[in-house]
């Protein structure tokens, strides 16, 4: 089963919606599973309290308890702990992660001996694992189809006669719906700054909902920083000696006092600016509005920095044979010193994306698979390499290139028409995608390894010019089975992935850091682009009618419209 198959299975699971043609989730809050990082309540210790051991239970029906009771956090897992033996209780650590099994229903129990054997025994746990979260909190999908997995856990009779677990694997075991919904472990995204310190970009973790949870947040965001795939690209202000000075984080009114060390008293304005505006961003997740710095018994003054929106125009961008530009009640807008160049563009185009704010050019991609620059009355040919995918663009103007049948020769192309290699994708056969996120730190692509068509994000490594010179060790999104249509950040958090399945045309919305959610789509969908809010993402189908998403259904938006074009930011 493919991970968007297995995980619509999931989703049904979760909602109780019937999808149809034209169902879609609800559109209020961030396109990902369960409750938006940034709608949280103030945390509270879960409300679900789990039964405890009951008297004569056997040694499987003990397993079983202790692993349904390890989904509430409340009291430190006092209820999941009573199934342990005095001996083992203070020694299991809940905290060091989840295992994520595709359902309840696929769990299998055995044990090692008949119960009658003697005081001791063996509960071996087999299950289909779709995912697990490490105890950084980061969450990883399975490469592939979920895996087998075993866990094993040991059980002695105590001197009431009655079975105890005296071994158990540490973390968590959570079936995928229970994991999606996010009613015990939820996304928190830890923010981090891009390399010229305008713009957030988010690491999602997952943690526990507890009280605590806003001091795990800081701790992690301080102490631990970013995550490996991501350290090179991004960087953060909690740098050189400044570090928490006190681990626990009182949060009283929604406002969260952070302690840090006395090297905190040395930085300046700037620098406490960006401490402020990472953990206030943090710690949106856990309900805090405001954060108080707090340095050897006195408060840090400094307003928290302004950090431009990784954000692209609510209107779609579109060619169509009136002109090239936002459409605007079923008119389209012609964009400046463009729209006159594209429209007598001499052969047909497959593929537009425009320039960032203020640049005076936009990247087109002929039929024939060449890849151009075109605005201020000039067209420049880029690069001619054949069998070339769909180019990106990123906000220091620079163009990304790279032959399908060549991952690792990517270049990126200057305004002047200069090509520098970017190394990377060393592993991969084939790649289909490849966009570049709108701050410029990460990039996603759809690439083949071994047999594998899989979706994998990196981040980029830039010189102190802004000039990409390497791709990251990248992480694995997710798995598909058929071929991809067309691929777009939709937020500063999410993929999505255009996809047929069969007969059918999927749209995966693929958090960096969390479950994917399938929704069906039109199904002669051929082409996507993003659009604010994120759950207005555009489709255009191969009749030329364009699609927005408006609550639960798809609405058609325009007729005739020949390229739908991908925006790198807002106007």
């Amino acid at each position: 089963m493919s991970i968007h198959r297995l995980l619509r299975t999931a989703l049904v699971a979760i909602v109780a919606l019937s999808l149809t043609a034209c169902a879609s989730l609800p559109t209020s809050g961030d396109v990902r599973p369960g409750l938006s990082s940034t709608d949280h309540d103030a945390d509270t210790d879960v409300t679900y309290v789990p039964n405890g051991p009951s008297v004569g239970a056997s040694s499987e029906q003990i397993v079983r308890g202790f692993i349904d009771a390890a989904s509430s956090p409340a009291d430190n897992w006092a209820i999941a702990r009573q199934f342990l033996a005095a001996e083992f209780a203070d020694n299991w650590k809940p905290h060091a992660g989840v295992t994520i099994d595709t359902s309840i229903s696929d769990r299998r129990f055995e044990a090692a001996d008949p119960e009658d054997a003697g005081d001791t025994q063996i509960i071996q746990l087999s299950m289909k694992q779709s995912g697990s979260v490490d105890e950084a909190g980061v969450y990883s999908a399975v490469a592939g189809p979920a895996r087998g997995a075993e866990l094993t856990f040991q059980l002695k009779k105590n001197e009431q006669g009655e079975w105890r677990i005296t071994v158990a694997p540490d973390g968590v075991v959570l079936d995928a719906p229970a994991f999606a919904a996010a009613d015990v472990f939820r996304p928190y995204a830890l923010q981090f700054f891009d390399p010229t310190w305008s713009y957030l970009v988010p690491d999602v973790r997952w943690f526990p909902k507890r009280k605590s949870t806003a001091s795990r947040v800081v701790q992690s965001l301080v102490d631990g920083g970013p995550s490996p795939w991501l350290a090179e690209s991004v960087r953060t202000a909690f740098a050189g000696d400044i570090e928490l000075a006190r681990d626990t984080v009182p949060v009283e009114g929604q406002i969260a006092e952070v302690e840090l060390t006395a090297a905190a008293q040395g930085a300046d304005a700037a620098t406490l600016g960006r401490l402020r505006t990472q953990l206030e961003r943090s710690l949106i997740g856990a309900g805090v509005t405001g954060v108080r710095l707090m340095s050897g018994g006195r408060e840090l003054v400094a307003p928290a920095v302004p950090v431009a929106p990784a954000t692209v125009d609510s209107r779609p961008l579109v060619l169509t044979d009136e002109g090239f530009g936002y459409l605007v009640g079923g008119e389209v807008e012609n964009l400046p010193r463009v729209a006159e160049e594209i429209l007598t563009f001499p052969q047909p185009i497959r593929a537009i994306v425009a320039g960032p704010d203020g640049a005076p050019f936009t990247v087109v991609q002929s039929e024939a698979g060449t890849v151009y620059s075109i605005g201020d009355g000039q067209i420049n040919e880029l690069d001619s390499r054949p069998g070339l995918i769909a180019p990106s663009l990123d906000r220091f103007g620079y163009t990304w290139t790279v032959p399908a049948t060549a991952p690792s020769g990517v270049l990126a192309w200057t305004s002047e028409v200069a090509e520098r290699p970017v190394a990377g994708f060393g592993d991969a056969s084939a790649i289909s995608q490849l966009v570049v996120s709108r701050e410029g730190t990460r990039v996603a692509a759809v690439v083949t390894v071994g047999s594998q068509q899989q979706v994998e994000v990196a981040g980029v490594v830039r010189d102190e010019r802004g000039l990409p010179t390497r791709i990251g060790e990248p992480i694995s999104l997710g798995w598909l089975t058929g071929p991809v249509l067309g691929m777009a950040w939709l937020d500063s958090e999410t993929i999505g992935v255009l996809t047929k399945d069969g007969d059918d045309t999927l749209l995966l919305q693929m958090p960096i850091g969390g479950p994917s959610v399938t929704i069906d789509v039109p199904d002669d969908a051929v082409a996507l682009a993003p659009s604010t809010p994120a759950s207005s993402v555009r489709l255009l189908g191969a009749d030329g009618v364009l699609w927005s998403r408006s609550g639960p259904t798809w609405q058609s938006e325009r007729a005739n419209v020949r390229v739908l074009a991908t925006q790198i930011s807002g106007s």
